[in-house]
C-alpha cells in the first residue's frame, strides 16, 4: 500500500512538471488550475501516510475503507484535521466531505473501544450535528471493523445512532449493519 502511494506520488509530480513546462509555452488558466489540483492531490496522498503510533491492521483498514467511501469523489481529512470537531471532544479517524454529505470514518479493532466510542458519539450527538462542516449536508457515521462478530450491546448502540458498520478484510469490504 505504502509503495503504491509513493509510486502514484512520483507519477503525479512528473505530470505536474510536464504541465508546468507546457504552461510556460501556452500560459493557460485551465492548465494552471490543473496544476493546482494535482498539487492538492499530492498533499492528500501525503496525508494518507501511516502515523507511527497506528497499528498496521488499523492503518490498512482505514485506507481501504476511505478508498471505498470516496468512490465518486470527496475530500478526506484524517483525524478530523481542519474540521473543528476536536474542539467538541470528538476526533474520528477520518472525515470525508462530499457535496451532499459528510462521512465520519472510525476504525476499531477492539469491541470494548468501539462501544466506548459509540457511547461518546451518543453523548456528544447534539454538538456533533451542530458542527459547521455539516451545514447543508447529511451525516453518515461509518465504522470499519476487522472481525464481523459483534456483541449485542455494540449492535444496539450502533442502531440507535443509525451507524453503518463495514467489515474490512484483506481482500473484501462489506456492510453488516
Amino acid at each position: 500500500m505504502q509503495g503504491d502511494v509513493e509510486r502514484v506520488r512520483k507519477e503525479l509530480e512528473e505530470i505536474v512538471e510536464r504541465l508546468e513546462n507546457i504552461n510556460k509555452l501556452v500560459d493557460s488558466k485551465s492548465i494552471g488550475k490543473a496544476i493546482e489540483e494535482l498539487r492538492i492531490a499530492i498533499g492528500e496522498l501525503d496525508s494518507l501516510r501511516r502515523k507511527s503510533t497506528e497499528g498496521l491492521d488499523h492503518y490498512s483498514a482505514k485506507v481501504k475503507l476511505i478508498e471505498e467511501l470516496m468512490k465518486g469523489g470527496g475530500t478526506c481529512y484524517l483525524e478530523s484535521e481542519q474540521t473543528k470537531l476536536s474542539k467538541i471532544g470528538y476526533r474520528p479517524d477520518a472525515v470525508i466531505v462530499k457535496d451532499d454529505e459528510v462521512i465520519f470514518v472510525e476504525i476499531e479493532t477492539d469491541q470494548r473501544r468501539m462501544l466506548r466510542k459509540l457511547k461518546k458519539i451518543k453523548r456528544l450527538w447534539d454538538k456533533i450535528v451542530q458542527s459547521p462542516i455539516l451545514t447543508g449536508r447529511k451525516l453518515r457515521i461509518v465504522f470499519g471493523i476487522l472481525d464481523e462478530r459483534l456483541g449485542e450491546e455494540v449492535i444496539s448502540e450502533a442502531k440507535k445512532l443509525n451507524i453503518e458498520i463495514y467489515v474490512v478484510s484483506s481482500n473484501n469490504i462489506f456492510r453488516i449493519l
